[in-house]
């Protein structure tokens, strides 16, 4: 049974892991972070039960979760790992994987139980004012279990945190999480960003009269920098090759463009649309 779980930081991910656990479970939800502000609103709503800036003492729980930016999620686990049980499971909610938890298996003892965790949930905001109990219902969960973690441990987790909060549970290993995260999250934010840089080196007067589809499709450039910098070195590789695949694809465009193609550009447009219907679905 999972009876107490601490989350290190309450930002949009960590407060809405707290809220939804208050919510949809009885686990007792300790709270840490380097911001007093945010552990004393998160005190008074009852979100959290204790309230810590770091850890730096002995802590029963039975589950942690590190979260995190991705830079940091090998130096959290390292430096708070020894103040807790034998048999905690420790987990993140990192985009990326493969880096992570790499570092962290060449340091974890096996009597501790670290299961990579993303959850594909979330906006461009950032920040505790902007967590939400519900943000993870119907959302898919990706879990990666390290080598030390028995099925039974993972079956544990799932059942009593992953499901009741209203996610849907994916396992994979990490190189698959990585490489799909690249392409439906990573390589769309460099786009994002691309086409905002873009149209603002073009013609920076035309932002002003920008409607819905610029919009939405530039909507995620609004996220966190250092967030999204540490996001994109740590599955550097797998995005460098993925951008060049997505350059392969824009120059076989501007290719038939030139040549007046028009078959390739109905074709192209047809399939990217039936494509899209997929997540109507």
């Amino acid at each position: 049974m999972i009876e107490k779980v601490a989350v290190v930081g309450l930002g949009l991910i960590g407060g809405s892991i707290a809220k939804a656990l208050r919510k949809y479970t009885d686990i007792d939800v300790i709270g840490v972070d380097i911001d007093t502000k945010t552990l004393d609103k998160a005190l008074r709503e009852g979100t959290i039960s204790e309230a810590f800036r770091e850890i730096n003492f002995a802590l029963d729980v039975d589950a942690l979760f590190i979260c995190t930016p991705v830079g940091k999620i090998a130096d959290s686990v390292k430096k708070i790992y020894p103040h807790l049980k034998k048999g905690c499971i420790i987990t993140d909610v990192g985009s990326t994987k493969k880096v992570v938890m790499e570092e962290i298996e060449k340091f974890l003892p096996p009597d501790f139980y670290f299961i990579g965790g993303h959850p594909m949930a979330g906006t461009e905001k950032a920040g505790y004012d902007y967590s939400h109990p519900d943000l993870f219902v119907n959302s898919f969960y990706f879990l990666i279990p390290s080598s030390s973690v028995e099925e039974g441990i993972l079956e544990i987790f799932v059942k009593e945190i992953i499901k009741k909060i209203g996610a849907k549970p994916v396992i994979v290993d990490y190189n698959e999480h990585d490489r799909i995260v690249g392409v439906i999250s990573h390589v769309p934010h460099i786009v994002s960003t691309t086409l905002s840089n873009f149209a603002h080196r073009e013609c920076k007067d035309a932002l002003k009269y920008a409607a819905g589809g610029f919009k939405d499709t530039t909507r995620i450039a609004l996220s966190q920098t250092e967030m999204w910098k540490d996001i994109i070195f740590s599955n550097r590789e797998v995005v460098l090759d993925l951008l060049r695949n997505y350059k392969n694809l824009l120059e076989e465009f501007v290719y038939h463009l030139e040549r007046g193609d028009e078959e390739f550009l109905v074709d192209f447009f047809d399939k990217a649309r039936e494509c899209r219907k997929i997540l109507e679905v």
